[in-house]
């Protein structure tokens, strides 16, 4: 047998009172528009708000003529190869690398110095792959935008083993050739 103490009985008979419900404010989770902060005042001659870290920058000389990559004009459309059957050997090729069944060297030539460097670094640091062939249907469709000053956007849809993908380029006239010089979606 169990003795209640008068303040655990008090608490089972339900005659307790809970405290006064009460009502906050929502807190704004949204920042404010600019017409709604406070305005600010600032020391003359110093901006204010968001510019006050700008006086923080300085101009960086541009490189040395010498060091600097010659600026290649790009090749007008019209004197340039169809860009589908390029895009789509160059998107099969870029399946064949990820899936470690290609080497990536063989990209060189169809990409920019810099997107090259970047696949690199990337693949560097991926896990080994299956190596098994991507099959002449994994490019599954592809949606070519040309303009006439030599660029190509195009946009892949891609079979990865049992998974669907897309794949995103963007291929300039460089020299009489397409180049690939972005790349999205790998």
């Amino acid at each position: 047998m169990s003795v209640l103490t008068s303040e655990q009985s008090h608490l089972l008979s339900g005659s307790t009172s809970l405290p006064a419900l009460r009502l906050l404010p929502v807190p704004v989770s949204e920042p404010p528009y600019d017409d709604e902060l406070p305005l600010l005042s600032a020391a003359p001659g110093r901006p204010i708000g968001p510019l006050r870290s700008l006086s923080r920058l300085r101009l960086v000389p541009d490189p040395p003529a010498d060091d600097a990559e010659p600026i290649r004009p790009r090749t007008p459309t019209d004197a340039l190869p169809a860009a589908r059957p390029v895009a789509h050997a160059l998107v099969q090729a870029l399946l064949e690398v990820l899936a470690g069944v290609r080497p990536i060297t063989q990209l060189r030539r169809d990409t920019s110095t810099e997107l090259y460097e970047r696949l690199e670094q990337i693949l560097r640091y991926r896990p080994s792959p299956t190596g098994v062939r991507p099959t002449g249907g994994a490019v599954r469709s592809l949606h070519i935008q040309q303009r006439p000053e030599g660029v190509a956007e195009i946009c892949a849809t891609v079979q990865r083993g049992g998974r669907a993908g897309a794949l995103a380029l963007r291929l300039e006239g460089v020299d009489g050739r397409w180049s690939c010089t972005a790349l999205a979606g790998f």
